[in-house]
């Protein structure tokens, strides 16, 4: 069973690639118990222990599935609630309260999360109330942070750091040095280098950059009305590659520079290790790599040397972008086919953006500051830069902001699951993530 598959998309806000083919059960986390029985006794109990079934299933869920299980004016909403859900299975039963019409199931998500949903059963036995919340941990010290995030099965690393005179101070964290995947947070690197050539004079923020057929096909947030021939500026294209992510917007401007530059700035924004993204993929090339066809994973995971993978990038430019609506969900930093940095990477890009935004690369300031990517009380952080990303298996968070006493600080998680995860996981980092910052202040 199969249903149609949609492309690709790295904008934070959307998840990743939502196709609803079918995919293997994952196997269940090590937090997973045995969970608790439901006794069929009743209607009610047996129309929880359906969706508990359905959540479960190796099968994507659908309306036509949910209309077995819910009243007609309930089939939509309830199919875009499990859809969503389905990707985070397993889910184990913690505990059930079973009325005469009315059920709540508590579960433990496959990434450590506790989410309990509400049912209501109505004469007819059909569910006509469906409502899903999740329980927010409390983050009261580092040890808390590790706490939840050692439970989500992921490899991950956050850190939270001090910025003064565009140095980083570490603060806390956990596996900082650990290099790990990036995800649109390497489009730092790419403003970093128009940043470079704005201060040196070789390129304008009102030069113009031509839009492409191929180049649509990659996804574009900020410029999907505007047809192949139109033309946008730099500015334009920096300010929606970091605020939506946009996709063609990032390779018009790799494009432009070259990837030489792209290396260039790895470098001088202080990168650990330069060499692990060199040659530099450009977002198709990587696109194509991952997720595209032919299907060359294995040969990219087993390309140790640097022109081995840059023959493969040469011929993903070579022929049309292709994508495989199939595997879509499948992460492609599972062979290797990602941007890669750690945690202290991520602080130094970010410090360096900062220290460099002066003259004619002041705009670098605003470009990072369109979308907070966070809800903040704006009198406490009054400057809010954000870069985030999401690929299958990789979500990733990352802020430069200045407190109201004008200390500034970075703070960044990064999250690699050897599966895709939807976008409630993210949701649910960032309940974590908005209580680290209200940690801050201590720290001054």
């Amino acid at each position: 069973m199969r249903r149609a598959a949609v492309a690709i998309a790295t904008v934070i806000a959307s998840a990743a690639a939502l196709a609803t083919s079918c995919a293997p059960a994952p196997a269940p986390p090590a937090n997973a118990g045995a969970g608790v029985r439901i006794d069929l006794n009743t209607p009610t109990a047996v129309r929880a222990k359906q969706v508990m079934d359905m959540l479960n299933s190796d099968w994507p869920i659908g309306p036509d599935n949910v209309k077995t299980l819910a009243t007609t004016d309930m089939v939509e909403p309830v199919a875009h609630s499990m859809d969503s859900l389905w990707w985070d299975r397993p889910f184990t039963l913690a505990g059930a309260d079973i009325g005469a019409n009315v059920a709540t199931l508590h579960l433990l998500t496959s990434y450590g999360a506790r989410q309990d949903i509400d049912l209501r059963i109505g004469d007819d036995t059909f569910v006509s109330r469906f409502v899903v919340t999740t329980e927010t941990p409390k983050i009261d010290s580092w040890q808390d942070v590790d706490s939840a995030l050692s439970r989500t099965g992921a490899r991950y690393a956050w850190q939270v750091s001090k910025v003064n005179d565009g140095r980083c101070e570490k603060v806390a964290g956990t596996n900082t040095a650990q290099s790990l995947p990036l995800a649109s947070i390497f489009k730092t690197y790419v403003l970093y280098a128009v940043e470079t050539a704005v201060t040196a004079g070789t390129l304008n923020w009102d030069e113009k950059l031509t839009i492409t057929a191929e180049g649509k096909k990659l996804g574009t947030s900020g410029f999907d009305k505007l047809p192949p021939g139109s033309q946008i500026t730099v500015r334009q294209a920096a300010g929606k590659m970091i605020s939506t992510s946009d996709n063609m917007a990032t390779d018009l401007l790799i494009g432009r520079l070259g990837a030489h530059a792209i290396e260039e700035a790895l470098a001088a924004a202080g990168h650990h290790d330069p060499a692990s993204m060199t040659p530099f993929p450009t977002m198709r090339e990587l696109f194509a790599i991952g997720w595209g066809n032919p299907d060359v994973r294995q040969e990219w995971e087993t390309a140790v040397m640097p022109q081995d993978r840059a023959n493969l990038l040469h011929q993903a430019d070579s022929r049309p972008y292709d994508p495989d609506p199939y595997r879509s969900h499948s992460p492609g930093s599972a062979y290797g086919a990602e941007w890669y940095g750690n945690a202290e990477d991520i602080c130094r890009v970010h410090a360096g953006l900062q220290h460099n935004a002066v003259g004619r690369a002041v705009q670098v300031k605003d470009v990072m500051s369109e979308t907070s990517g966070i809800d903040l009380d704006t009198a406490e952080w009054p400057y809010i830069a954000a870069k985030a990303g999401n690929l299958p298996g990789d979500m990733t968070f990352s802020w430069y902001a200045v407190d109201r006493t004008g200390q500034a600080w970075v703070v960044s998680f990064q999250f690699n699951w050897p599966r895709f995860h939807s976008a409630n996981a993210g949701g649910w980092a960032m309940t974590i993530i908005k209580q680290v910052f209200g940690l801050l202040p201590r720290y001054r």
